[in-house]
C-alpha cells in the first residue's frame, strides 16, 4: 500500500478513524496525511467537535428521561384503569393524572397502541382459523368403521400372490 492517502481516502476512512475502528498501520497513514493536509485536519476536528456534542446531549436527555419516570404503582393504575379493573374514584384519580403529566398520558397512549396491537393480532388469527379441528376430532372419535380389518385382507392377499409368484416360479425353473 502507498503510504501517502488522497483527501477522497481519507474522507472515506474518516469515520472508522473517530470512532477509532481502524488498524494500527492505517490510522498511522492516516495520520501522517492529517499532519500535511490543513482542510482534512479541520474536518476530522469539527466533525469530533459535532459527535461530542451530540454525545453531551444524549446524555442529558437521558438524565431527564429519568428522573421524569413514573412510580411502578402509578403504572400499574394505568395497567388497570385500561382493564376496567378499578372503582370510580381510582378511575377520576388515574384520569386527573393523565390530564396534569405529560409522562402519564404518553403512558397511557402507549398502553392503548399496545393493547389494540394485541386485539388486532388476535382478531387476526381468529379470523385466519376456519376450520374447526375439535369437530374433526369428535367426528373422527365418533366413526365406527373399523378400517384395520380391510387392512388386514389387503395385507393377506399381497402375501398369498407373493407365495403363488414364487411358487410359481420354482414351478417353471423344474418342469
Amino acid at each position: 500500500m502507498n503510504k501517502e492517502l488522497t483527501c477522497q481516502q481519507v474522507s472515506a476512512l474518516i469515520n472508522f478513524y473517530i470512532e477509532g475502528k481502524l488498524n494500527p498501520r492505517l490510522r498511522e497513514y492516516i495520520n501522517l496525511h492529517i499532519e500535511k493536509c490543513p482542510a482534512c485536519k479541520k474536518k476530522i476536528e469539527e466533525l469530533k467537535k459535532i459527535l461530542a456534542k451530540y454525545k453531551n446531549n444524549n446524555t442529558e436527555k437521558i438524565k431527564q428521561n429519568t428522573e421524569e419516570k413514573l412510580p411502578e404503582e402509578s403504572i400499574h393504575k394505568i395497567s388497570a384503569y385500561i382493564d376496567n379493573e378499578l372503582n370510580s374514584s381510582e378511575n377520576i384519580k388515574i384520569k386527573k393524572l393523565t390530564i396534569s403529566n405529560p409522562i402519564a398520558r404518553k403512558e397511557l397512549e402507549n398502553m392503548y397502541k399496545f393493547r389494540k396491537i394485541i386485539h388486532t393480532a388476535y382478531e387476526k388469527t381468529k379470523n385466519e382459523t376456519h376450520f374447526d379441528y375439535s369437530k374433526l376430532i369428535l367426528s373422527n372419535m365418533r366413526d365406527t368403521n373399523d378400517y384395520s380389518t380391510s387392512y388386514f385382507y389387503k395385507l393377506a392377499g399381497l402375501f398369498v400372490i407373493l407365495i403363488t409368484a414364487i411358487i410359481g416360479g420354482f414351478i417353471y425353473l423344474y418342469f
